[in-house]
């Protein structure tokens, strides 16, 4: 008796978290993809803009979100060989993500070269170049990190899908920055809502569970380390004048 009282706790445990990753992970969704849509019904000219390698890597980086839902979905009603099915299929999308973010972003920066916004003999211009580059490349890197620490833990469910939630924040900004843009708030502000994201997921961790996840502590230390250098290194002039020159010897 005692053992059926357990085994059911236990499963309703189970199932109360796949519920709230379920919906904190839909949360994360619905605001990357509100704030593209938001900006295109704001101006829909910005559609105008959107390159082959920018649309490539939007559908890349939406099916990786629609994934992630799925794959929760699916561990929740313990499916776990479609869950490892398409678990593979993540790792396509993952570096499709990469290559055709790399693609964009000097893609992106060559065009505002080309507008003197990323004017390569202004210094002032070399360092906000600098400054995107850096946020750009250091977000993918956090997010590859993050992707591959929750392959890693695939053994491990509680911190593989923390660590793969993280990855799904880090990537927030891609959605997030449209909307700070259109409101013209501050874009500390992103940040700010970013690590409020992170707080429910330590307030949950704390309240359900009692403690702090390892897993969820070293994302939030990953996310500070991209903070801090948004606001300190890629603000210097020395790393504006070398991005730039490394990426104008491309």
């Amino acid at each position: 008796m005692d053992s059926t009282i357990i085994n059911s706790n236990s499963t309703g445990s189970r199932s109360a978290e796949n519920k709230f990753f379920g919906l904190f992970a839909l949360l994360i969704s619905f605001i990357v993809f509100g704030g593209f849509a938001l900006n295109w019904v704001s101006n829909p000219s910005n559609l105008n803009r959107v390159t082959f390698w920018t649309g490539l890597h939007g559908a890349f980086s939406a099916a990786w979100y629609l994934l992630l839902l799925s794959q929760i979905k699916l561990a929740s009603k313990g499916s776990y060989s479609a869950h490892k099915i398409l678990g593979k299929l993540s790792v396509i999308l993952v570096l499709g993500i990469l290559l055709t973010g790399s693609i964009m972003a000097y893609e992106f920066y060559h065009r505002l070269a080309g507008f003197g916004v990323f004017n390569p003999e202004d210094a002032q211009a070399r360092l906000r170049a600098g400054g995107f580059l850096g946020g750009a490349f250091l977000q993918w890197l956090i997010f590859l990190v993050l992707y591959v620490l929750g392959v890693i833990n695939i053994k491990k469910p509680a911190h593989h899908k923390r660590f793969m939630i993280a990855a799904a924040i880090q990537m927030m900004p891609e959605g997030l920055n449209r909307v700070v843009h259109l409101l013209s708030i501050p874009g500390y502000t992103m940040f700010i809502f970013m690590f409020s994201i992170y707080m429910i997921l330590i307030f949950y961790d704390w309240k359900v569970h009692g403690r702090l996840y390892a897993s969820t502590v070293l994302s939030l230390v990953l996310f500070s380390v991209l903070v801090l250098a948004m606001h300190t290194l890629f603000k210097w002039q020395v790393w504006g004048d070398w991005s730039v020159k490394m990426i104008s010897s491309i």
